[in-house]
């Protein structure tokens, strides 16, 4: 969680791109920013982890 904070953190991409670019509500995002890691699913974190950094996804 963390790294997935840090990196929208230091993303070009603002929270609100990169929330709808990975398909989930702002208010997700906003959480996760706020510490509230209960919040997402693990499908959504790997989500979110692909949309800020393609190069992460699996061949």
């Amino acid at each position: 969680m963390r790294i997935i904070t840090r990196m929208i953190a230091v993303s070009d991409l603002g929270s609100r791109e990169i929330a709808r670019r990975a398909g989930l509500p702002m208010q997700k995002i906003s959480d996760l920013l706020s510490g509230r890691l209960e919040q997402l699913s693990i499908d959504e974190l790997q989500r979110l982890r692909r949309t800020i950094d393609p190069q992460l996804t699996p061949p």
